[in-house]
This record gives C-alpha cells, sequence and structure tokens, in this order.
C-alpha cells in the first residue's frame, strides 16, 4: 500500500512538473504604478491568464523618471521585456533602432477600428498597437472669473480673450493667480507650448523631417504670447499647480484627464469648467492641443512572439481598455467603439476632451524627437525666466535642432 502512495504521488509529481515545464512566461513593463489603477492592471493580466492557461505575465512597473533610461539600457543589454508599454513620443526612436516587432498584419485588420496609429508608423511601417488616447484642455476657475467681472459661463476662445482674463485675475496675487505656467520638468513643459504653436498654423520639422520650422513667424509669435500668458501668473511643477488650481488659487491651467480625478476626489465642491486651448483669433488658426498615448509594442527578439501578440491584442480589446481608462478616470480607449460609452458621452467635463482630442497633434514622428523635445523645453524655459527673447531662443533652438537631425 505503501509503495503505491509512493507510486501515485511520484507520478502526480512528475506529472506537475510536466505542466510547469509547458507555462510560457510574459515579461511585461508597464507605468501604472497608481494604487487605484495597478489592481486593474492585474485583474486584466489574470483574465488573460486564465483565457490563456498556459501563459504567465510578469508584471515590471516603470515610472516616468527614469522609464526612457530603463528601456534604452534593456534594449542595448538584450534584457528588454517580451511586451512594454512606451508613449506616444518615445516610439519613433526605438522603431527606428529595430528593436521592436512589425505588426503591420496584425495592424491592417483592426486600423479602421482605433484612432491615433501615426506615432507607431515609422517608413510605413506599424510597430505597436494605440492602447490608451490623452490630449490636454484648459482648466478655468468659475469663482474668480466671477470675481474680476467676466462670464463664468463663457470661457476665453481666443488668445486675447484668455490673457485679457488671466491679467485681471492675476491682478488678485497673492491670493490668486491667471495662469499656472509649469516650470521646467522633463516631458511636460513642451506639452503646455506647443498647442500653441501648432494652432497658430507652425511646425517644429518640414515635411521630410530634414529641417526645424520652430523659429517661423508663427512659432516665435506664439512663444511670445506665451509669455504674456507666464507673466501674468505664476510658475511651478505640474503637481503643484494642480494642487493650487484646486485650492481656487489659479484662474487657468492647462492639465490633463487626471485632475478631474483629484478634483472629483479631493475638492468635489470647486466650481470649475473645461474649454478647448483658445485659437488665435476668431478668424485665425484652431484650437490645437498636444495628442499623447500609450502604445503596446513587442521586443523583435522575444521567444514567445505569438502568445505575445494575443497579450497585446487582448489588452487593447475595446471593453478592457475601456476598464482601464474608468479606473485611471481621464484616458480614453483607442478603440473608437469604446469611445460610445455612457461613461464618456454622460460626462460634460469629458466630453470636452474628447472634442479636444480632433484637433489635437502629435510631435512629429522622429527617431530623435526625446532630444528635439529636450531643446524646445529649453528654448520655452529661458523666455519663460527672460533670459532670451523668444525669437533668439527659437532661433537658438532651429540650430541646435537641425544639428540633432544630421547625427546620426
Amino acid at each position: 500500500m505503501r509503495k503505491l502512495r509512493f507510486i501515485l504521488l511520484f507520478l502526480l509529481f512528475l506529472n506537475c512538473g510536466k505542466k510547469e515545464e509547458n507555462i510560457i512566461k510574459l515579461t511585461f513593463w508597464q507605468f501604472w504604478t497608481n494604487p487605484e489603477v495597478k489592481p486593474t492592471i492585474i485583474k486584466l493580466v489574470q483574465k488573460f491568464e486564465k483565457e490563456d492557461s498556459q501563459i504567465k505575465v510578469e508584471i515590471t512597473d516603470l515610472t516616468w523618471a527614469d522609464g526612457h533610461e530603463k528601456i534604452v539600457v534593456a534594449f542595448s543589454s538584450n534584457s528588454a521585456p517580451d511586451v512594454l508599454e512606451l508613449g506616444s513620443d518615445w516610439i519613433p526612436e526605438f522603431s527606428s533602432q529595430g528593436v521592436l516587432e512589425d505588426l503591420t498584419p496584425q495592424a491592417e485588420k483592426i486600423k479602421n477600428d482605433y484612432l491615433m496609429w501615426e506615432p507607431a508608423t515609422y517608413q510605413n511601417k506599424i510597430f505597436g498597437f494605440p492602447w490608451l488616447l490623452d490630449t490636454r484642455v484648459l482648466f478655468y476657475n468659475k469663482e474668480l472669473l466671477q470675481k474680476v467681472g467676466l462670464d463664468p459661463d463663457q470661457p476665453p476662445q481666443t488668445w486675447d480673450e484668455l490673457l485679457t482674463a488671466c491679467q485681471k485675475i492675476n491682478k488678485l496675487k497673492p491670493q490668486a493667480y491667471g495662469f499656472g505656467a509649469n516650470s521646467a520638468e522633463r516631458h511636460r513643459l513642451y506639452k503646455k507650448f506647443l498647442p500653441f504653436l501648432w494652432g497658430n498654423g507652425g511646425k517644429i520639422l518640414n515635411e521630410d523631417g530634414t529641417e526645424c520650422l520652430i523659429n517661423s513667424t508663427e512659432g516665435i509669435e506664439a512663444l511670445e504670447f506665451y509669455k504674456k500668458l507666464v507673466q501674468a501668473g505664476t510658475i511651478e511643477n505640474q503637481r503643484m499647480l494642480d494642487e493650487a488650481f484646486m485650492q481656487g488659487k489659479i484662474g487657468f491651467l492647462i492639465s490633463g484627464g487626471w485632475l478631474l480625478k483629484e478634483i472629483k476626489k479631493n475638492y468635489p465642491q470647486l466650481n470649475f469648467g473645461v474649454a478647448l486651448i483658445p485659437k488665435p483669433a476668431e478668424n485665425k488658426g484652431n484650437s490645437s492641443s498636444f495628442a499623447g498615448g500609450e502604445f503596446l509594442m513587442i521586443n523583435k527578439k522575444t521567444k514567445h512572439l505569438e502568445q505575445a501578440k494575443r497579450f497585446v491584442e487582448f489588452m487593447t480589446r475595446p471593453e478592457n481598455s475601456l476598464k482601464l481608462c474608468q479606473a485611471i478616470g481621464s484616458s480614453f480607449p483607442s478603440a473608437k467603439e469604446a469611445l460610445s460609452d455612457t461613461s464618456y458621452q454622460n460626462n460634460e467635463h469629458l466630453k470636452i476632451f474628447q472634442e479636444q482630442l480632433k484637433f489635437a497633434v502629435s510631435p512629429p514622428a522622429h527617431p530623435k524627437w526625446v532630444y528635439i523635445e529636450e531643446t524646445i523645453e529649453k528654448a520655452v524655459e529661458e523666455v519663460m525666466y527672460a533670459k532670451k527673447s523668444p525669437k533668439k531662443a527659437l532661433d537658438f533652438a532651429k540650430e541646435k535642432i537641425d544639428q540633432i537631425l544630421k547625427e546620426k
């Protein structure tokens, strides 16, 4: 009897060992570390593992502060994950290096059902699936508008209207400031200036990406206007600006959907509104903004290509990306089907975000964008702190960016 029991236990051990051997482990690097969002990532991964019981997904969290550097190091040392999340403005750098899997055949099948393929497209090939979308809009404090004699239900629609409102509110300082301007934070400052450049008809690069055009008349006008906005407000990092706005100390602030969630959670009594970013004039330009998003990419050297494709397809399904966006409280699924969900259509603020997406622009899909972006931010910073005039700052930025474009 003992011998029989031993044999059965031995066979069970062997069987478990075989099952363990058949399990494929996928590594997934992602940025959603917020305690209110991460559980949804975990639940989605668990759901995927139930659908495909032979796959286990190992999640590694990254931060926006040093995530880019970690990804660069991982690819250079052949230790990159099977699947990774990339911000839209990082993709060209990696797709041009040949480290990402070409997903064009899979993308072509669903291309019409999803938005914003441009950042993932390089030399007519698609290297990732759009997952989540976001943009920036103008937040405004209705009580402060009323306090300075302006209609709280009529947010500014042009540059002049915005500047006038900011200047009036700024007279209340230090109790309140007109405009909240971002300090020199990486990956943030350019997103606040470029909407005015794009809205004014300006461009960063020419069509073939060989020359910088940022110091055009349109670009200089945009930076001159942005300088006036900064002078009619206060300069702080994004976290401090968001907090000051929620405390009723800032009249106007360009921010993202995350602020909606923070207001609802911590300052539900705040009387505020959101609007499209104002255009240059009633009969000039448009209400442009920054178009960004999160994309899912596959390491070209993955040993589990088919499984990685299944995982990316699963995470970008309309119902799954919608659940994640609802947990985030602001982002929008790339899947068009999910955008018709009542959680968006019945929310007056999120509807403005959806409208802003129609006029939003993605930065040029250039392999050197991260370095171009840094140069633009430096130029804007110099103008904000009165170190250079808008023209001199953009002329210098053009020279530096042209050098970057020539580097191999």
